[in-house]
Formats: C-alpha cells, structure tokens, sequence
C-alpha cells in the first residue's frame, strides 16, 4: 500500500525540500500534489484526496489553519500535520480542534519530517487493517443473520427485513458441491481450504461482473452456499443461463460439479426459512422436524454467551494443561448423551469456540471458518458427532498454542508466521511491519539480519513461500 501525500508550502525552496524527503520514503509514500496557498491545495486535494496533508501554517489566501477547518468540514479522512515557528506554537494548539495530527516546528531537521511519516505510515496501515477487521466483523454479523434466518434459527427480523430491503427484487438461489472428489483432479482433504477459498472466488468473480455489489454471496457449510442476487441490479451482460455459466467455470478451472436451486423471491426471514425448507425435502436431507427443533435449542444465545465465558475463563486461567482437560472433559460429557442432545451440545461448543476466535483472535486462521451444521447432523453416533466437535477443538487448541509460543518470538518469526497465515491477503512489507509494530525501514533492515537458522522453514504452501521471498526481495 503506498499512502499520498499533498504538500501546501509558500516558500519554494522548503516546499522542494520537502518533496526531496519525501522522495526518501517513496516505497511508501507518494507525492500526490503541491500548491503554493491554501485556497489552490483545497482544488487540487477535491480531485484527489490525499491521505495526508504537510502544510505550513501561514499562507496566502488561504493559511493552513482554514485548510484544515474546510478538510474536516467536508469529512475527509486525510491526516494533518502543521509546520509553524515558535511563534505561531501558541496560535497553532487551536488547530486541534479541527483533527490536527502532529505540529513540527520550524526550523526543522531531515529527521523530524522522515519520522513524522513513518510514524504516520505506520498509523494508516493500522487503521486501514483496522477498518477491514470492522468492517469483516460487521459483515460475519450480517451473515450470520441471514444464515440464521435461511436456516430456522432465531435471527433478528428486523435486521435481516433490512438486509433484505436492500435488494429491490432479491432473489434466493442455492449454491452446492455435491462431492469435492472428482475423476480428473485428486484432491485430499489438505486441498479443502484452498478449494473453498476458489470456489469463493470464482463465484464473487461472475457475480461482480452480472451483478455489481447486489448480491450476497454466504456459507451454509463447507460445501452449501445461500446467494441473494437483486434481479433489478442484473447488467446488460448477463447472460440468461448464468448458473449454468457459473457452473462451467467451476467446471473448467477446478474439475467440481455445482449444483444450483432458485427459490424465487424472498422478502423476509420467513420466506428464506421456508425456501429452504423445499430445497431441503427436495435433496433428501435431515428431517426439516429435527432441524428445526435442534437449531432453536442450540441458538439459545444465552447457553452461548454462558458457554463463550466458561471457555474465557479457562484461557485466562493462562494453564494450558487446564484448557486442554476442560476441553476434553466436554468431549466426554458430550460422548455420553443421548445422540439428538449431543449434536446440539457439540454445536454449541463448536459455535462458541469460533466466535471467540472470531471476537477475540481475528487473526487466527480458524477465525475464517464456519460451522458445518450439515455434517453434525449426518452424525449417527456419539463417536461420530465428538470425533466431528474433535476437529474444532484440535484446531482451537494447535491455533492457541502457537499464539503463546508466537508472543516470545523474535519479531522475524512472527513476521514469517504472519506471512504463513496471510499468503491469501494483502502481505506486503508495510502490513508485516504494521504487524510486528515495527516502522517499515527498521523491520526490512531487521530481516536481512536475523540469521537463516533462526527463520522456521515455510512449508505450508507454494504461495507462502513466493510471499516470503517476495517479502526479502522487498526489504
């Protein structure tokens, strides 16, 4: 991510100075325009908003102080850092009102301006993962809304009626791959993740291009999907058999079958649970009866919370010998009930384990996961449904334990797990910095030191290792 930067200074050989400093952190910052007065900076920041703006405090037609009072008029997030003499100091505090980040103080050094835009680099890379981190939040929240209502459980109506609003003519499809093996592609279940994450992909891919942004694409399990698509929002483009366009590409680039199921139009939750209640009965799966009654006792969002504290409470106890028997002491309990309870037993335990990782351990790679509720309810056996809770908890514990072992690391191998986990997303040295709280130039001077022994291989994928080399070749 390389961040903009507009430069507002009267006199032409600071200004020029100053884009010379800039030019020393060019990997990270671009210089997106100068102007010689306020009123000219203001024009030329509406046709580019720059993330941050370095402007003197006294200036013709328009000082640095009005500029900055007119930025936050207009509610642009661009960062303001003020360049004043002593003597404006006093006059210059008023600018912070107006969300004034830094002042430097002239005369000023090379180093006052380099550090002031690494640290503000620093702080926009955190922000920004900050913002996507909310905004995945608020988006898992919205899913598990509708998933809830597709799925019978108790849901917020009022929220998914808006999600629902919206669309002005939202329909539902179902979305499936009725087997992940296939003749011409071997695929084991190391190969899941990837496939998933592909499949996801290519799908968001056509329906981006037919749709624009209306739809909603989300999980029921690992191999079920539930898309909402505004038919009014459908392009030009589109062609007329889209599903059976949709499932020749999965075809073609991942040798998969996809199955589709439109349900029609969907106002409500009521309609998108009776949806898939049809859809149900017609692919022969679980009695609609059992789900129902099994959903609304799981989703009982107080034996959630109750279960998500008890957890939390065995994780600040700081005993990993403790966290492990509690778990496994579930296990047993849930190992010796009757099959029906168990299942929702285990899927409370299960859906308590991911929204705390979701809530707490977003970075984590089990914060991405869903519940399979389709596969507990193929269990038939107590064996069968805690080997299923088993692989919940497995992944929970091998995630917790490399989070304790990853807090004494050295700041490379944290780097390099952070790379390991991330290989998916955007990697580059400026996140892996913001990730290790290191500024970008220190943290690359810092990896070509650290010795080769003292760096764990990178093993887990293709893609970790060109992320890694990508990431040395850059610092």
């Amino acid at each position: 991510m390389k961040a903009k930067l507009f430069i507002a200074e009267d006199q032409p050989n600071f200004r020029k100075g100053l884009l010379k400093l800039a030019g020393k952190r060019s990997a990270e910052w671009v210089v997106a325009g100068e102007a010689a007065n306020g009123r000219a900076a203001l024009s030329s920041m509406e046709q580019c908003v720059p993330d941050l703006l370095l402007t003197d405090i006294r200036m013709p037609h328009m000082d640095g102080l009005e500029l900055a009072e007119e930025i936050k008029a207009r509610g642009w997030g661009t960062k303001i850092v003020i360049i004043t003499g002593f003597k404006d100091f006093a006059y210059a505090q008023s600018a912070l009102k107006f969300g004034v980040l830094d002042f430097i103080t002239k005369p000023c050094v090379e180093a006052d301006i380099l550090n002031m835009l690494d640290k503000t680099y620093v702080r926009l890379i955190e922000e920004n993962q900050s913002g996507r981190l909310v905004e995945g939040w608020r988006r898992q929240h919205e899913d598990g809304q509708l998933r809830s209502a597709v799925m019978g459980m108790p849901c917020n109506n009022g929220e998914v009626q808006a999600l629902l609003g919206r669309m002005k003519e939202c329909g539902l499809y179902f979305l499936s791959i009725p087997a992940y093996i296939s003749a011409e592609k071997h695929y084991t279940a190391q190969d899941m993740p990837l496939l998933q994450f592909a499949l996801g992909n290519i799908i968001r891919e056509h329906l981006h291009k037919w749709y624009g942004g209306g739809f909603r694409l989300f999980s029921l399990s690992s191999s079920e999907w539930a898309l909402l698509a505004d038919r009014a929002e459908s392009r030009p483009e589109m062609p007329s058999s889209w599903l059976q366009t949709l499932a020749d590409s999965i075809q073609h680039y991942l040798k998969l079958a996809l199955a589709s199921s439109g349900q029609g139009q969907c106002r409500t939750a009521e309609d998108l649970r009776q949806a898939y209640e049809r859809y149900c009965s017609r692919t022969g799966r679980e009695a609609a009866s059992e789900r129902s009654t099994a959903y609304e006792a799981l989703l009982n969002q107080t034996a959630l919370y109750e279960k998500e504290k008890e957890i939390v409470s065995w994780l600040m106890s700081e005993d990993n010998g403790r966290l492990n028997k509690e778990l496994l002491d579930q296990v047993g309990r849930i190992g010796n009930m009757p099959p029906q309870t168990a299942k929702i037993e285990a899927l409370l335990l299960a859906a308590a384990l991911l929204r705390l990782v979701q809530v707490q351990f977003p970075e984590w790679r089990m914060a991405s996961r869903s519940i399979e509720w389709g596969s507990v309810y193929k269990c038939e056996s107590p064996e069968e449904i805690t080997e299923w809770l088993q692989v919940y908890i497995r992944e929970f514990l091998h995630s917790h334990n490399n989070w304790i072992a990853g807090k004494k690391d050295h700041p490379v191998k944290q780097a390099i797990r952070f790379i390991e986990e991330k290989y998916m997303e955007e990697c580059g040295l400026a996140e892996v910095a913001a990730h290790v709280h290191l500024n970008p130039s220190y943290f690359s001077n810092l990896f070509k030191k650290k010795p080769a022994k003292a760096s764990p291989p990178i093993s887990r994928t293709c893609a970790c290792r060109k992320r890694s080399s990508c990431l040395k070749a850059r610092t």
